[in-house]
């Protein structure tokens, strides 16, 4: 403008010092922005940087009084003391359960609701549900004992429970028992734990067996209405089952009522048939176990309809179970037994079973048929009676009392069957006159001749044995003092015994004698002494019997000696059970406690040093040469070679006797 013409206006292309800026510098310039030297003054920059170096000192000091604040709260979190961990089994809920907060809670109830001992109750299980919040896999609690889990309850906390039920009456108590079976099941169904229902159900059933089967109907409706939900069904089968344990009539009836109509299902086959099995091993042997012969048809006719509808291994264990139930009835029978042989008689299938065709279950009917014979008499009568209306029947038990006759023998009285096989061989005899003969009258025909065998053969007298055994001792004596004097007999003590005496010469012939005399005497014996031995056994047989009944009368009198004293025992039991709690209180359940624990203990370490010594001997000493195979490959090979000994010293003993038999 100054020289007097126009000029672009634009933008300069240079920079202070001179140079052309390019389009990148003038990128970078933006982006980096303009520097502090080229706005402010040289001589103002320093006093810029200071006052930020002040309030960089004061933010460190704000810094560490927040890391002071951290460290105190982390500090105070130190401090305090670590949250217990949650129980992750049923025991250890059980184990630490409060019982003062439980005894609070009972008499809190017991004062704001006197005349409500339901309400107690219902708390009681409401807390004992929120202490063992445990999830159950088995809820029928297969792997552990009988009364678990109501054994892992401390003493403490069992007493308190004991006391609140008795508190609330046996009413109270029975109808507690059936609104909590239907409160364990409505609260399974909504995914709540039950473990406190469970708890109180087995205390209940424990102490009233019966309330398991007094509302057989309710238990059958709610069994029915969960029965496809096998977690819930399984529990409430456990629960039904808990009077079981202590009365075996409770317990049969509700497996009878509860668990058969179910033994189809397939989640609950198993449980229902170890239900039965664990029932008759329990109580198989106390006096109180009887079954009546209802009880057994009826038990005999559902074994012949399930058994098929099982598999087959069930099917087994129920057969079983059957031989079981049978041998209970039969324990306890009245030896009145001619109509339950009728009955046994007429459930056999009309045709021959024997060997292969005689399937376990008819092989348990058989048994019940051999144990009528051998505790009633009269049913050799009753069984006469039906020979033309059961031949096939009959066949069937001749064939299997020929088959067991090492094992049935034992039990029968041979005059009575002597009898019935007798007779019933007249009529095969009568049966074979026809043209056309029937195999299996053939076979039956056989199998009572063999048994009429098996009855008269005489038993011998073991005179070979005993004249063996003598013969040996005396024969190694004078051996031994032949050996020793080098095979020469006069040489020998006994021979220059004798020589000394003069009666060497005399002695070998007397000894010629008495060998010759013996010979003729054993082979006499060996003849003739079976003979006087039957007679002596005939002659006191009488006698024998005569003991015998003596014995069975006087073992009867002291069987009801000793019942009068039991009942007499468990009559005054709660007499004195009381007065020690009047005038110890607690003392009973103290010493049972103490008792439990100390059997229990003993049990563990005795499984344990039994565990122990299996193991060391396992490893320790049967190794080697002393392996079991080895050990056992060895014995039997002395016991052959001993036998082949044992055989050819009689062979040779046998040709003595016969050749000094000959001496005269």
């Amino acid at each position: 403008m100054s020289s007097g013409q126009w000029e672009v206006v634009g933008k300069s292309k240079k920079s202070q010092n001179g140079k052309v800026k390019t389009k990148e510098d003038e990128k970078k310039a933006v982006k980096n922005g303009p520097k502090l030297e080229d706005v402010v003054p040289h001589s103002q920059i320093k006093s810029f940087y200071s006052g930020m170096e002040i309030d960089e000192e004061r933010k460190p000091a704000k810094d560490k009084k927040k890391e002071g604040d951290k460290k105190k709260k982390q500090d105070k979190k130190n401090a305090e003391p670590p949250k217990p961990k949650p129980p992750k089994t049923l025991e250890g809920a059980l184990e630490i359960l409060d019982a003062a907060e439980l005894a609070n809670i009972i008499t809190t109830n017991k004062l704001r609701f006197s005349n409500a001992p339901l309400v107690w109750l219902k708390e009681v299980a409401t807390f004992l549900n929120s202490k063992t919040q445990i999830e159950i896999e088995d809820p029928t609690f297969s792997n552990y004992d009988t009364l678990y889990p109501l054994s892992a309850v401390p003493d403490e906390i069992r007493s308190s429970l004991t006391a609140v039920l008795q508190d609330a009456g046996k009413a109270n108590a029975q109808l507690f028992f059936d609104v909590t079976l239907t409160a364990l099941a409505n609260d399974m169904s909504r995914g709540q734990l039950v473990n406190g229902h469970r708890l109180l159900l087995q205390m209940l059933a424990q102490d009233y067996p019966e309330f398991c089967i007094t509302s057989i109907q309710k238990s059958a409706s709610l069994r029915n209405s969960y029965q496809n939900r096998p977690p819930i069904g399984l529990s409430l089968l456990w629960a039904f089952g808990q009077g079981g344990i202590n009365n075996f009539n409770v317990g049969l009836k509700a497996w009878q009522e509860l668990f058969l109509p179910i033994i189809e299902l397939k989640n609950y086959s198993k449980y229902v048939v170890g239900y039965l099995c664990n029932l008759l091993d329990t109580h198989s042997n106390m006096d109180s176990t009887k079954v009546s012969q209802d009880q057994l048809f009826a038990m005999i006719d559902m074994v012949q309809n399930k058994r098929n509808s099982l598999p087959k291994d069930l099917s087994s264990d129920l057969i079983k179970q059957l031989s079981k139930y049978k041998d209970i009835y039969f324990s306890k029978s009245n030896n009145k037994l001619q109509v339950t042989f009728n009955q046994l008689m007429k459930k056999l299938p009309n045709q021959y079973m024997s060997g292969p065709t005689l399937d376990p279950y008819h092989r348990v009917l058989v048994a019940c048929l051999v144990d009528c014979i051998a505790r009633d008499d009269s049913c050799n009568s009753t069984w006469r009676q039906l020979f033309h209306r059961c031949s096939k029947q009959s066949a069937t038990l001749l064939d299997y009392i020929d088959s067991n006759w090492a094992e049935v023998s034992m039990k029968l009285k041979k005059k009575s069957l002597k009898q019935t096989v007798l007779q019933y061989k007249d009529v095969c005899g009568e049966a074979l006159k026809g043209k056309k003969k029937d195999e299996t009258v053939v076979k039956t025909n056989k199998i009572c001749q063999d048994i009429l065998d098996r009855m008269t053969s005489t038993r011998r007298f073991p005179w070979i044995w005993a004249s063996f055994f003598v013969l040996i001792g005396i024969a190694g004596l004078v051996a031994y003092d032949v050996n020793k004097a080098g095979g020469n007999f006069p040489k020998s003590t006994t021979g220059r015994l004798l020589n000394d005496l003069g009666v060497l010469e005399h002695s070998q012939r007397a000894w010629q004698k008495t060998l010759s005399t013996s010979a003729r005497g054993y082979l006499w014996l060996e003849t003739n002494a079976p003979i006087y031995y039957t007679q002596t056994v005939e002659i006191c047989k009488p006698y024998a019997t005569l003991s015998r009944d003596f014995a069975f009368v006087a073992v009867k009198k002291a069987g009801t000696l000793y019942s009068n004293a039991r009942e007499y025992v468990v009559e005054k039991t709660p007499v004195v059970v009381a007065t020690i709690e009047q005038y110890a209180p607690g003392l009973i359940d103290n010493v049972q406690s103490y008792t439990a624990s100390g059997v229990e203990v003993v049990k563990k370490y005795s499984n344990d040093y039994y565990q122990f010594t299996a193991e060391y001997l396992k490893t320790k000493v049967f190794i080697g040469e002393w392996a079991p195979e080895i050990l056992q490959n060895k014995t039997q090979s002395a016991l052959n070679v001993t036998r082949s000994h044992v055989s050819s010293y009689f062979h040779w003993f046998r040709e003595q006797v016969h050749i000094y038999s000959k001496i005269p």
